[in-house]
């Protein structure tokens, strides 16, 4: 055993050379970055001198620019606001003149009067014209090009009136409110809104007509909210690939229909009538097995065989003997199968 365990610890006249020749070699590239390394040199004094003046300036600089800074943010709004219509005359040549206004009303020299540059103003004009409408003041911040101090500045001066049919605004308004005989009541902007308002507004939503999941065509789905042609093409080719709902819930397994969605739908689905394709699994071909949503293709390989070993199916409730099918699964597929003679 001794002599095993010598034989591993002993070396070779060529092993001791190799290793001898590799210390060497460690010991070489060890030393070898000293020689080479290279010098820093004698520092220069007329560059150095010049390099801390460098440094000396660009310190005062910025100690100037950051009082600057500090300087500017103790002007007050008004101040701000001062230099904003000064500004805007000297650019537009015109007088900034302040009034109430509806944005979705006024015309293009109008936001020019509000101290507006003439091409936000025209890129306003044609957002109105293609279909746009600004819905509440905030709205505004969505202006690209609009700075914040004219934001600011427009935003107190925003009435926005409501649509035809629309429920009154709050009477409780403020005395900042200009009401004028024969003009439309504006609805302010700032205003804390009445909790019975709110109650009313919720309750008075839009009622939408009465769905058939069944029967309805595309044009009938996508007058539901939420719903737009794709989605309602989506919907009735799942329902005929199916062949047809039995239960209103079967409609959010549609492919990219969101759950938020269907549950907004829901309240306007209904089932007056459930004429489903049935599928007779003792002559359906395996392709014909597979097109149905419910039915993989391992469990249609497997309604085959089963028909090939055992003969027919007597009942549909012998797919239960299958290893694919399980309870909740066969009373999701059931509505849609048959057997000749059942």
């Amino acid at each position: 055993m001794w002599e095993t365990i010598r034989g591993y610890l002993t070396f070779t006249r060529k092993e001791r050379y190799g290793v001898l020749f590799l210390l060497l070699l460690i010991i070489i590239f060890f030393i070898l970055p000293y020689f080479f390394k290279s010098s820093t040199g004698d520092r220069d004094p007329e560059t150095y001198n010049k390099i801390k003046d460098d440094v000396r300036k660009f310190e005062s600089l910025k100690s100037d620019s950051s009082q600057e800074a500090n300087h500017q943010i103790r002007y007050s709004p008004q101040k701000i606001f001062s230099a904003t219509l000064h500004q805007a005359k000297a650019d537009q040549n015109v007088q900034v003149h302040m009034f109430y206004f509806d944005p979705n009303k006024i015309r293009e020299a109008d936001w020019i009067r509000l101290g507006l540059q003439e091409r936000l103003a025209r890129t306003i004009h044609r957002y109105l014209e293609k279909g746009g409408r600004f819905k509440k003041a905030e709205d505004l911040k969505k202006l690209y090009g609009l700075h914040d101090t004219d934001y600011e500045r427009l935003y107190p001066f925003v009435r926005i009136s409501r649509p035809t049919g629309e429920l009154q605004p709050n009477p409780r308004t403020d005395i900042s409110e200009v009401h004028i005989k024969g003009v439309k009541k504006m609805d302010s902007v700032f205003h804390e809104r009445d909790p019975m308002q709110e109650y009313f507004v919720k309750h008075t939503a839009k009622i939408f007509a009465e769905t058939d999941v069944n029967l309805s065509d595309s044009i009938a789905w996508s007058k539901l909210p939420g719903i737009g042609e794709k989605l309602a093409l989506r919907i009735i080719h799942f329902r005929e690939k199916l062949g047809g709902f039995y239960r209103i819930d079967q409609v959010s397994e549609t492919y990219g229909l969101p759950d938020t969605t269907f549950q907004k739908i829901k309240p306007y689905l209904k089932i007056h009538s459930a004429p489903l394709h049935q599928i007779d699994i003792n002559t359906a071909t395996k392709e014909i097995l597979m097109s149905h949503p419910y039915i993989r293709w391992q469990m249609a390989r497997s309604i085959i065989n089963y028909r090939l070993q055992h003969g027919s199916f007597r009942s549909v409730s012998e797919l239960l003997q299958l290893a694919q099918m399980d309870t909740t699964q066969f009373e999701k597929l059931k509505p849609y199968l048959i057997v000749n003679g059942e």
